[in-house]
């Protein structure tokens, strides 16, 4: 999936771009939710660098939902038949499974081997 000439219609590109950008924003959501509950636990000097946290965590969320519209609304606007060449795009990716969530919403099959669980993880 990576460098390799390929080819999908843009209307399919966009429409992976926003099932991506949705998720990436109900993993914000959550995030959102964890800190109010650190919220909740945090000694009384400690309050109000957790709110300013939650703060940007709600405008990252906002910001999330904003370009996931953006995105939406170009995709009414094309052509019929707009072909994109998206293979060494998706060879940019780092995180495997977002490659292979985008590669699978642009009609993409990962070769076979190629595993999802190769990612960085620091946890």
């Amino acid at each position: 999936m990576t460098g390799h000439a390929v080819q999908a219609a843009m209307t399919d590109v966009l429409s992976a771009l926003v099932g991506e950008l949705a998720l990436a924003q109900s993993q914000c959501a959550r995030l959102d939710g964890a800190l109010g509950q650190l919220l909740d636990t945090a000694p009384a000097e400690q309050r109000g660098a957790v709110m300013r946290e939650l703060h940007v965590v709600d405008l990252l969320n906002q910001q999330i939902g904003a370009v996931a519209a953006f995105v939406e609304r170009l995709s009414d606007g094309l052509p019929q038949g707009s072909i994109v060449e998206v293979g060494p795009a998706l060879g940019t990716i780092t995180l495997g499974e977002v490659a292979q969530r985008i590669g699978q919403g642009v009609g993409c099959v990962a070769p076979a081997g190629a595993e999802a669980d190769e990612d960085v993880d620091f946890f």
